[in-house]
């Protein structure tokens, strides 16, 4: 409880009096630091920690230390490879589930969407007035000697 009050009063400084140097210390410290080093977390560490202890408790009961982190790294590797495999194999289907449902979309609000009435075009009149073609002697089709 004492340390509670203690954490609550030293937000009640960063808070109420933000300018002075203890609060901008205290922000530095408790803020600023910490995102700091999470910032520069990657995805293999993160998955080191998740996949790689356990890997490492694991192996460390019948292998010798050096080896079992060995095999746990070799683990994250493979683990990593299967997540980036899952999100792009995710990203594929909601690109093709986009646009499926596009397409039944537009087949549920055809009957609504009003279509736009097309004037008619006056086309121009033919004269029946045509030349022959050049070459209607022969016979078609032609027949062949054998």
């Amino acid at each position: 409880m004492v340390f509670a009050l203690f954490l609550a009063g030293l937000i009640a400084v960063m808070l109420f009096a933000p300018d002075t140097d203890v609060a901008r210390w205290l922000h530095r410290s408790t803020v600023e630091e910490p995102i700091g080093l999470i910032e520069r977390l990657e995805r293999k560490h993160i998955l080191f920690l998740i996949v790689g202890l356990f890997a490492i408790q694991a192996y460390a009961a019948v292998l010798p230390a050096e080896l079992a982190i060995a095999l746990a790294w070799d683990m994250t590797a493979y683990v990593d490879a299967m997540i980036a495999t899952w999100a792009l194999s995710t990203l594929a289907r909601f690109h093709s589930m986009k646009a499926w449902a596009a397409v039944r979309m537009a087949a549920l609000l055809a009957p609504f969407r009003r279509l736009r009435v097309r004037a008619r075009r006056n086309r121009p009149v033919r004269s029946d007035t045509r030349k022959p073609a050049a070459n209607d002697d022969d016979p078609w089709p032609t027949r062949i000697a054998a």
